[in-house]
């Protein structure tokens, strides 16, 4: 007998409880849906399972008392399953499908939304801005809208929170909240979570009253206890640019060259040190006493590191093996943010994924099966709502060939509820080059969304209002104001994007298509030079502003960090036909002049390992790890070593082996001594 597919058992599942007028046992269950296990114990096990993808999907399984051996009954309730008419205008749905469009999570779960709400095949557009979402994020929303108390492990500490808000700042995303332990608000960074989140019940997490809110997290090296005070001293070059970043509050003392005094309450010193040796010889730690000396106690360890070529590791030996060393610079992978406030990523050729190419997605809810079934009752709904439509279309619309799209639907017209004749099953008719169907119209309302979708939208129409100039009364805003009207207070969820002096500018030279020259300081050579650019776009990733443009001094297209441009101006000339074709992108390619370096890291450098652009990788002996790096310039590499310490070393090539210790000594007679 052949084993039914899956998702017939899901979908058949799905429409049996979405029928019940009351609790079914699973013994009714198994009598009503083909495909479960004659044993007891295995058809419990194969329910739960699909319950749990039930669930995960945003579908209500409700578990009832009952009467009888079985003593539960389960079913699922429309008023729940369904989501409420939304009501939303024309250009508020083209709003929002927009924002979802232009925004990158790093998940599906935006266009997933859309799917439930009947937006499958979005517009596309070019990206606005990336905001990445770690894997505790989805759980903290719910837990947020819901008011719900959460529990997870933050650096080896169990922590119980009743959650306030969550905000986005700086690329990274920060909860607030009230911890019950310490009966004082605290900040947590998200990606710094090292556990699952474990949420209450709805309710069980409000912050007692009286509670005074918290600034999330200003600063990186700002975290969940009490700060010190700490002065740092940023010279003319970066003084201007770092006092933008860190704001105004933390300027003691402005100088007429441009040099600033900061104060900086500071709880996580590992993370302000790695910040402004980030920034070279142009930033230094001025006090306290022993705070200053911690900084020269590592830059002393970094300093006596003995390089790879003098350690009896022949270069030709150093790093991974050859047949990964050769990885191809474009398949280099998006660069991350180091845990303790990482080097820029080096400025290079730019490439990325096609207008509308998804990137893998980031959660797992259950199977396979959980995909088929997430996208075959949107196909089904919006088949309720056409009644006829070509196959071409529907491959389109759906991302799917039309072998696969037949296939899913003569599935579908299988299903139905007992006792499955041909007037209850769904009523779905397959030709040659079309698809025809007489659905319940009740099947052509949109779904609940999941948490994960919920957040997708509610961060993608919040991350576009936080883009300078946006109209926050517009319709994404009042497309926004009706979805949080389900999704919860949307105060709770806060998006900041900030704005560099020079951003207004250089959206304008784009938007005008002219040349412009600027002056730019490079983080990857940590030189200041005069160019000429032509704009391509301009976007925001992770918490910064690009552009991306064609440089006549590079001969190629690149990317300028924003708040690194110094000067602007139009020179009167048109862009030339030559950034014709250019697709946007979201990841950094070396540039044509990039050397590769393998690095060994240990211990707490590792990070380096999943922080930055890795072109090949390779479990080192003991507990270190070999990568292959794309250098664009000396400093940037001196960055990354000097962040991440002593245990970090180049392995090859030889005249980069010293790169550390040689920036180390360097800062110690510049700025310690």
């Amino acid at each position: 007998m052949a084993t039914l597919d899956r998702l017939e058992r899901l979908t058949d599942l799905v429409l049996v409880l979405l029928d019940a007028r009351r609790p079914r046992t699973l013994e009714e269950i198994a009598a009503a849906v083909p495909g479960y296990p004659a044993s007891h114990a295995a058809r419990r096990q194969a329910f739960e399972r699909d319950k749990r993808i039930l669930r995960d999907e945003g579908i209500p399984v409700v578990t009832e008392p009952v009467e009888g051996p079985e003593q539960y009954g389960y079913r699922i309730d429309p008023d729940a399953f369904y989501l409420p008419d939304l009501e939303l205008e024309p250009d508020e749905q083209a709003a929002l499908y927009l924002a979802v469009a232009g925004v990158q999570l790093g998940d599906p779960s935006g266009r997933d939304a859309l799917a439930k709400l009947g937006a499958w095949g979005v517009a596309q557009a070019h990206t606005v801005a990336q905001v990445d979402a770690p894997e505790a994020l989805v759980p903290l929303f719910d837990a947020v809208r819901s008011q719900a108390e959460v529990r997870f492990s933050y650096r080896d500490v169990a922590r119980i929170v009743a959650p306030a808000t969550l905000e986005f700042r700086g690329g990274r995303w920060y909860l607030a909240g009230w911890d019950r332990e310490r009966a004082a608000p605290r900040t947590y960074r998200v990606d710094r979570i090292d556990s699952r989140v474990a949420a209450g019940l709805p309710g069980s997490g409000t912050v007692p009253e009286g509670y005074p809110g918290h600034d999330a997290a200003l600063d990186p090296w700002r975290d969940d206890e009490e700060a010190e005070q700490v002065l740092v001293r940023v010279d003319a070059v970066e003084g201007p640019r770092v006092a933008a970043e860190v704001g105004e509050r933390a300027v003691v003392e402005r100088t007429a060259s441009g040099s600033v005094l900061l104060r900086l309450g500071v709880s996580s010193f590992d993370v302000l040190r790695s910040w402004v040796l980030g920034l070279l010889d142009h930033a230094e730690v001025v006090g306290p006493p022993q705070s200053r000396a911690a900084v020269v106690s590592w830059l002393e360890e970094i300093g006596a590191g003995v390089p790879a070529s003098q350690a009896g590791v022949p270069a030709s030996q150093a790093g991974v093996p050859a047949s990964q060393a050769g990885v191809p610079a474009s398949q280099a992978g998006v660069p991350e943010r180091a845990p303790a406030g990482p080097a820029a990523a080096p400025t290079g050729r730019v490439a990325g994924p096609a207008p509308g190419q998804r990137r893998p997605p980031s959660r797992q809810p259950g199977s396979a099966a959980s995909a088929r079934l997430r996208r075959l009752l949107a196909i089904v709904a919006w088949l309720a709502e056409a009644g006829e439509v070509p196959i071409a279309e529907l491959s389109s619309r759906f991302d799917m060939s039309p072998g696969e799209v037949v296939q899913e639907l003569e599935l579908a017209a299988c299903c139905g509820v007992p006792p499955y004749t041909p007037d209850t099953l769904l009523e779905i008719v397959v030709s040659d080059d079309a698809v025809r169907a007489s659905l319940p119209r009740e099947l052509a309302r949109p779904r609940r969304l999941t948490p994960a979708e919920g957040l997708a939208l509610a961060a993608s129409a919040r991350t576009i209002l936080a883009v300078p100039g946006a109209d926050r009364d517009g319709a994404l805003a009042r497309a926004l104001g009706k979805l949080e009207a389900l999704l919860g207070d949307g105060r709770r969820l806060v998006i900041r994007i900030d704005a560099p002096p020079l951003l207004d500018e250089v959206k304008a030279f784009a938007a005008a298509g002219e040349q412009v020259a600027i002056v730019y300081h490079s983080a990857s050579t940590d030189e200041t030079t005069e160019r000429v650019v032509e704009p391509l776009e301009v976007l925001s990733l992770d918490g910064h502003w690009y552009l991306d443009a064609y440089c006549h001094r590079a001969e190629g297209v690149r990317r300028f960090r924003v708040d690194r441009i110094r000067r602007a101006r139009p020179i009167g000339r048109p862009v030339t036909a030559r950034l014709a074709g250019h697709a946007g992108a979201g990841a950094f390619v070396p540039g044509p002049g990039a050397e590769k370096a393998t690095l060994e890291l240990r211990g707490d450098a590792r990070w380096v390992a999943d922080s930055v652009p890795v072109l090949a990788r390779e479990e080192g002996p003991g507990a270190a790890v070999r990568v292959v790096l794309a250098v664009g310039g000396r400093a940037w590499l001196e960055r990354i070593l000097l962040q991440a310490g002593p245990r970090a070393r180049v392995l090859a090539p030889p005249e980069l082996a010293d790169a550390g210790p040689k920036a180390a000594t360097r800062l110690l007679r510049s700025r310690y001594r």
